[in-house]
């Protein structure tokens, strides 16, 4: 890529903190800007490195890659896989290394019983709340005794919910320090998902009652790294999420769309759902960026698992949770599969530009 375009990438993420992400009271942004710098580092080749990572101050052992808890094509717009393949997914995530479970999607009914059980060398994380919503103070203690019970476990690993819903209300707090106390739960993880708590998460880190936090960082949205930073020094676990930009757009529609020459408009068109206002914004500013850098001399089209190994480079990262539709996309994912056969050409990139005007 021409250093011209390098500036152009690079420029077009200022311009969407300075006109979408930063949010009333947040500042001017400048601080954020200051601390955003492209490197374009040489990533690892061959399968990901699955050595065990401590999450934060907790004495648990992740694996650098743990499975997401909804295991479908495009968040389910495009349909799911059957159980069968559910369950032949989870298998083989744990015979491939895989120690960290999502949950909270649904799909944790299809968890085998093989998984199940108390046991150090497996840890589920549960999502509580629906959507971007709260779960109800008075429903909490009963959605996680519903999870335990599938599980057959005295307790979950890591409960997720969502920065807002936290820090905004004191007595749903208050119940989970109780769970955690009461040993049915063993960690909190804060999720950094919406614009504002992203950046409350970029400029100081982890708040004081969380053990992990869940964060927004890849190859083409790295503005997360200073608070990735400050909560590593603080002791705290980082989970990763959108490591290969979500599943609004393809994989393929990322690599190749020319970000230098288009904008959310593009994000809009290709989504597979209908997004728009503050939701396009965020998922711009996750998606749109040079990913065909990822790829490996000789390689016309990065595979997925260089994605995911480039956000492992930074060791303040204890995990990062991707979520797959088959037993195929999870071995890609782990650098075991065949990589993609579909290649950037020049008249994809002139469709696209076609688009735009």
């Amino acid at each position: 890529m021409e250093e011209d375009s390098l500036k152009l990438t690079r420029r077009q993420l200022l311009q969407c903190l300075g006109s979408g992400l930063v949010l009333g009271g947040a500042g001017d942004g400048s601080a954020l800007t200051a601390m955003i710098e492209r490197v374009y580092e040489e990533v690892p080749t061959g399968r990901v490195d699955m050595g065990h990572r401590l999450l934060g101050k907790t004495d648990m052992k992740l694996s650098p890659v743990g499975l997401g808890g909804l295991l479908a094509h495009y968040e389910g717009v495009r349909g799911h896989p059957p159980p069968d393949e559910k369950r032949r997914i989870y298998l083989r995530a744990a015979e491939l290394g895989i120690t960290l479970f999502d949950m909270g999607y649904g799909d944790e009914v299809h968890i085998p019983e093989e998984l199940k059980g108390n046991r150090e060398d497996i840890h589920f994380s549960l999502k509580s709340g629906k959507g971007g919503g709260a779960p109800r103070v008075a429903d909490l203690e009963g959605e996680v005794d519903k999870h335990l019970r599938n599980l057959n476990r005295d307790r979950i690993d890591i409960l997720r919910l969502h920065h807002y819903v936290y820090v905004g209300n004191s007595r749903l707090a208050e119940k989970i320090a109780a769970l955690k106390q009461a040993g049915k739960i063993r960690s909190v993880c804060l999720i950094r998902h919406y614009l504002q708590d992203q950046l409350v998460y970029a400029g100081r880190g982890s708040e004081p009652e969380a053990d992990v936090d869940l964060v927004i960082y890849n190859y083409v949205s790295r503005w997360q790294e200073p608070g990735i930073a400050q909560a590593a020094q603080a002791g705290k676990g980082v989970l990763v999420m959108k490591a290969l930009g979500g599943q609004q757009l393809s994989w393929e529609h990322k690599l190749q769309t020319d970000w230098t020459q288009v904008g959310e408009e593009t994000v809009e068109r290709l989504a597979v759902r209908n997004i728009k206002g503050e939701e396009l914004k965020l998922v711009h500013s996750f998606v749109a960026g040079p990913w065909h850098e990822l790829a490996e001399p000789g390689e016309r089209v990065p595979r997925t698992d260089t994605a995911v190994k480039w956000v492992l480079k930074n060791q303040n990262v204890s995990s990062v949770l991707v979520a797959v539709a088959s037993v195929d996309e999870l071995e890609q994912v782990l650098g075991l599969g065949r990589p993609p056969t579909t290649a950037v050409r020049p008249a994809t990139w002139g469709a696209v530009k076609a688009l735009s005007k």
